[in-house]
């Protein structure tokens, strides 16, 4: 990992370490492809509709469930689990996993992350937070300034408690210069959704402007701070 990541080295199996939950769908859809010999890929290179269909009954992700899916899909493709999706091209980047003879099979080092989610968390979530173009999985208008890292200390500030995304992005950046504010569903693509996704952040079930979040428990065991300094001594966020 880099030096200069503000992630920790997670060590030991931490009961905060269930909350991560990327790590640990990769750590399930490795598992299986190990299991099962490796998972086939269509012609495209996407997982079959048959892993697809596991992966949306295992992950059992938020908006993203099998029964959710399927009142609006009458099959589901890779790109209608879009955490799936994402998990697929994350694994593949870090070397974790590898297409080879149209199948989808861990690699030796994916092979390693297997039963071991505190080093499934250390070697996938960086990646994940920081090298990932997030801005590219959203609609519309979706960029902000700076990286998802530059906003790590204010959140730490700020979502000690339940705050709502339309506040919070009030509290980061300022009044809406305009009418429409596209600043709130911004934010939520860049980072607040990451860390969601990542287990550092928890989130209500609402729309992304309306939806609240806070810092999760393994928010102060994975991520060291400057800002931690502020909150020992109670200071305040401006």
């Amino acid at each position: 990992m880099d030096t200069q990541s503000p992630l920790r080295n997670i060590e030991t199996v931490s009961p905060n370490i269930r909350m991560a939950r990327l790590s640990n769908c990769a750590i399930a859809l490795l598992e299986h492809a190990e299991k099962s010999g490796g998972l086939g890929l269509t012609p495209g290179r996407a997982l079959k509709r048959v892993h697809v269909d596991w992966a949306a009954e295992t992950f059992d992700w938020p908006g993203y469930t099998s029964d959710e899916l399927y009142r609006v899909n009458k099959v589901l493709n890779e790109e209608d689990v879009f955490p799936l999706w994402v998990i697929h091209q994350l694994l593949l980047d870090t070397r974790h996993a590898r297409h080879f003879k149209r199948q989808l099979r861990p690699t030796k080092i994916g092979r390693l992350l297997i039963g071991n989610p505190s080093r499934a968390f250390n070697e996938i979530v960086p990646r994940f937070l920081f090298d990932i173009d997030h801005a590219a999985m959203g609609r519309g208008r979706s960029e902000i300034p700076g990286e998802l890292s530059d906003y790590l200390d204010m959140l730490n500030l700020a979502a000690d408690d339940w705050i709502s995304v339309k506040d919070l992005t009030v509290q980061l950046r300022g009044p809406s210069p305009n009418q429409w504010d596209y600043r709130p569903s911004s934010l939520y693509v860049n980072v607040l959704r990451p860390l969601v996704w990542a287990g550092l952040m928890l989130e209500t079930e609402d729309s992304a402007e309306e939806r609240h979040v806070q810092k999760s428990s393994l928010w102060h065991e994975a991520l060291s701070l400057p800002s931690d300094s502020m909150r020992v001594h109670g200071a305040q966020p401006n």
